[in-house]
């Protein structure tokens, strides 16, 4: 993703519901308009709606929530549990974007809370799949593949 008309191509893959779920994005792949996402307020790019989690050290369950929470602007009396981040994230307002990207940078995490975080966010993007969003979120990876983000796929190219 070098180009503008490489980030448009991604933008419009990832703006198609039946590209919506959860991937790896290998962290040398990151250019424009990824790097550029700013973290509570997102970059359009061609009808996509780009958000990115606060970097953390560790993605702890907490950081995770608070991360998304923050990123996705949910409503002060979000639970910090992942049964009131489902609520939320079936409950988000999609304006005119085709497609809303969450960016997770890459840190080291707990192994059950980002097992946890995908199953949900890969939920979530199935129920406004079958609503005709695109929710995708993008993990970035590191060489060195946590065995959480084994079995999500890397973001075709």
């Amino acid at each position: 993703m070098s180009t503008t008309s490489e980030s448009g191509v991604l933008a419009r893959y990832l703006s198609v519901p039946a590209h919506a779920g959860v991937y790896r994005l290998e962290a040398s792949r990151i250019e424009t308009p990824v790097e550029s996402v700013s973290e509570k307020r997102g970059s359009a790019v061609a009808g996509v709606d780009w958000r990115r989690l606060s970097a953390a050290p560790y993605w702890s369950r907490e950081a995770l929530l608070d991360g998304l929470a923050a990123s996705l602007a949910f409503p002060d009396h979000f639970g910090r549990n992942w049964d009131a981040a489902w609520d939320c994230l079936t409950e988000l307002d999609w304006g005119e974007e085709r497609a809303l990207v969450v960016l997770v940078p890459a840190a080291p995490a707990d192994e059950a809370s980002m097992a946890a975080f995908v199953e949900l966010m890969q939920d979530a993007a199935e129920h406004w799949a079958a609503r005709g969003h695109a929710l995708v979120t993008l993990i970035i990876s590191e060489a060195q593949v946590a065995a959480a983000l084994q079995a999500v796929p890397v973001l075709p190219r």
